[in-house]
């Protein structure tokens, strides 16, 4: 006893009597310098604005919906023939204005580089690729750089940081220590846990990216027939235009002859109608236009309000081709069938996974580091074991995980005989769509020319005393609704094409010549 204490005396004459000071010998002096500022680094209160992302800001905001106040946005015509020369950009109206005439194929351009949908879809698949990383991460060993630094009573053991084992005491009176370890973990087996999970995110980062590959087809159908409608519109616009002409002209004419004591009055008031309806008609038309030009420079990533003009299409491709091949190909091309089948992947691996969580789990911890203090034993530390670690119970969650897990994979596989009876749905339609089109325009287009020759009849015979006003404008009106009916049933043509190319799992314009 008395030797010990001898040697306390010596111990406490060599080192100083501050436990701090003893708790951090020379190798760590650098954790006391460090230690104080990260407890306040780590404890302040960071109370700071969030970074605002260019495009939202104020500057931002009015890039993407001001325009300036002098630009034209009621341009007199918006389609043009083709050849036609574009006109020149404005020099003091942003980049967007840079051009101005569009063909469909470059429309579908414009939108597939700016279209925010797009862009979204994009950031979906780096997101896929993340969770596939972060999926990927538990089949590589974990290395950890672990510290500690403390100071406790003769009555508490040290504490435990690493891996492997933990400190000892050694002697008698405050301890302190300051530990730092280099860990390694590395699960070597655990019944397709980690396989299951891996896997299921590489059938979700499949999936993003067919969900691309559609929403590209769905921007290319939305820009194509937004641009229909807006042809649509400018047709109707046209004939309202020459219909508000004819009834001008129809109503001068029976003034004139009223005056003359020719017509009835009741042939003027007829006329005056049929012209106020015209007029009616022509500016919901001009409406339609305006609204169709909005909707086209929306789905490809413009400003609503900037000038548009489209060119005209002329060409009316022909549908030759059996339903039976379209549907052949849908079933082989449209990208969620696919899908489909790597939704139910996804599943079928989430539920592996969960069957894992039954089974044991085998892996290797180790550890190599040095400890300093007081009342420690110090000196290099090594360390390494082989764990199993088996679940017994755990409240039913691995249970309920399980069931969960197979229920997805019966919804996924409800979900995807919902997407093939969509597709056959789909095909149907458009397909019918593009026959019953077809045959409207050959209808259409004969009572055009039944119209155009019934009104240069009725117009004879009024020029010789045998019709009335009112027959003119009663066949100026019939006239009028059958070219409303050929331009509606040509443009809807093109459109369910547009739609069969959606249907089936095409790019736009992208049927074989053969196929139409």
């Amino acid at each position: 006893m008395q030797e010990s204490g001898r040697e306390g005396l010596r111990y406490g004459a060599n080192r100083s009597p501050s436990t701090l000071t003893t708790a951090v010998p020379g190798p760590f002096g650098w954790m006391r310098v460090l230690m104080p500022p990260l407890l306040v680094a780590g404890c302040a209160p960071w109370d700071r604005p969030a970074p605002i992302p260019p495009e939202i800001t104020q500057a931002g905001v009015a890039d993407r919906v001001v325009v300036p106040r002098d630009l034209n946005v009621n341009p007199s015509e918006s389609v043009v023939e083709p050849g036609t020369p574009a006109a020149e950009p404005s020099a003091n109206h942003g980049p967007e204005s840079e051009r101005t005439t569009f063909t469909l194929p470059d429309a579908i351009a414009f939108a597939l580089r700016s279209s925010p949908r797009l862009r979204s879809a994009r950031a979906a698949i780096e997101r896929a690729r993340g969770q596939e990383q972060v999926a990927f991460a538990p089949f590589l060993p974990q290395v950890d750089l672990l510290g500690q630094y403390g100071v406790v009573s003769d009555t508490l053991a040290p504490g435990k940081v690493g891996y492997a084992g933990f400190l000892l005491a050694s002697g008698s009176g405050t301890r302190s220590y300051a530990q730092t370890e280099v860990g390694l973990q590395w699960t070597l087996y655990d019944f397709g846990r980690t396989g299951g999970r891996y896997r299921q995110a590489v059938a979700r980062g499949r999936i993003a990216d067919l969900q691309l590959l559609r929403a590209d087809q769905t921007v290319e159908f939305d820009v194509a027939t937004a641009y229909l409608d807006v042809l649509l519109a400018r047709a109707s616009h046209r004939v309202q235009v020459d219909a508000v002409r004819r009834a001008e002209a129809t109503l001068d004419d029976a003034v004139a002859r009223s005056t003359g004591g020719v017509a009835l009055r009741e042939d003027v008031l007829r006329a005056q109608v049929q012209l106020s309806e015209s007029r009616e008609a022509l500016v919901l038309a001009r409406e339609a236009q305006f609204d169709a030009l909005a909707r086209l420079n929306n789905v490809m990533g413009r400003n609503a309000a900037w000038p548009l003009e489209v060119i005209d299409l002329q060409v009316q491709p022909r549908l030759a081709t059996a339903l039976a091949d379209f549907l052949e190909r849908a079933a082989s091309e449209r990208p969620e069938v696919t899908l489909a089948r790597q939704a139910v992947a996804a599943a079928e691996e989430g539920s592996q996974a969960a069957r894992g969580e039954f089974l044991p789990k085998i892996y290797v911890r180790a550890a190599v580091g040095r400890t300093e203090g007081r009342n420690v034993i110090t000196g290099w530390q090594e360390g390494a074991g082989l764990h199993v670690e088996a679940p017994l119970y755990a409240g039913g969650r691995h249970t309920g995980e399980l069931r969960s897990a197979e229920a997805d994979v019966e919804a996924a596989l409800a979900d995807a005989q919902t997407i093939l009876d969509a597709i056959s749905l789909q095909v149907n339609l458009a397909y019918r769509s593009a026959v019953a089109a077809s045959e409207r325009i050959d209808l259409s287009r004969t009572a055009v020319a039944q119209a155009e020759e019934n009104l240069r009849l009725v117009r004879v015979r009024y020029r010789n005393g045998n019709a009335t006003p009112t027959d003119i404008v009663d066949s100026e009106a019939a006239l009028t609704r059958s070219q409303q009916r050929f331009f509606s049933a040509t443009y809807t043509y093109l459109a369910a094409l547009a739609r069969l190319d959606y249907a089936v799992g095409r790019r736009q314009g992208g049927t074989p010549p053969e196929m139409r």
